[in-house]
């Protein structure tokens, strides 16, 4: 590295040097002249403001470089200087890695679409339910007997199951609870259906696509899937 090198209290401009520090000496060469060659241990030297104080066979002078943190490193010298221990933490502290970003979540998509199939399941069990009933009103129904819950009921809660499904999609952080207000009461008009109805061939399909959208939707509620939602 390059530096400057003057007397103590000399106020001219110094002499420009080459110094070299290595294996515990001190070297300063001015062009093809040896200016001084010290082992570190036989020399007193200490770090001032800018740049360092060097005691060496009698004389005092002052030394910089332009790069005195190196050359302290390089001959361990204590870092007085706020100055330049600041330059040293610096160098051995770097930049924080940044940590890396993360992968946009796609949790609440699968949520929402795993919602949004158990709508259609309830949907189309309430289309079923609805032709059976029909059919038994009109006196052509082969089915022994229907509920008193209209298939209607069930239609109407597999579109607000799908339109729950589409607040998850939009990332509303009350769409777990929605959800689940709307599939407890789904649940409990399933129940009354079930348990006032005779079971015939079309109301058995009926009622398997309503429980099996039931379940799907209990599934998504109660797996992590949800979440990031919330």
């Amino acid at each position: 590295m390059d530096g400057n090198v003057r007397m103590r209290g000399d106020t001219g401009p110094g002499v420009r040097v080459r110094v070299v520090a290595d294996y515990g000496r001190l070297r300063l060469v001015s062009g093809n002249e040896l200016v001084g060659d010290w082992l570190v241990a036989d020399i007193g030297m200490s770090v001032l403001q800018e740049g360092f104080n060097i005691k060496a066979e009698g004389e005092e002078f002052i030394l910089r470089t332009d790069d005195d943190v190196a050359l302290a490193e390089e001959i361990g010298v204590a870092a007085a200087s706020p100055r330049l221990a600041r330059r040293l933490a610096a160098r051995h502290n770097p930049e924080e890695p940044q940590e890396p970003v993360e992968p946009p979540q796609i949790s609440s998509n699968l949520a929402a679409v795993g919602f949004a199939v158990a709508g259609a399941l309830v949907v189309l069990g309430g289309v079923f339910l609805d032709l059976a009933v029909g059919d038994a009103s009109s006196g052509v129904s082969t089915d022994p007997g229907t509920s008193i819950v209209s298939g209607i009921w069930f239609v109407v809660g597999g579109a607000l199951i799908i339109a729950v499904a589409f607040v998850m999609s939009m990332g509303a952080r009350l769409a777990r609870a929605i959800a689940g207000v709307v599939l407890v009461g789904m649940i409990v008009v399933f129940g009354i259906a079930v348990s006032d109805a005779t079971t015939g061939t079309t109301q058995l399909t009926a009622y398997g696509f309503i429980a099996g959208g039931l379940v799907v939707g209990v599934a998504v509620l109660s797996s992590g899937s949800m979440r990031s939602i919330d």
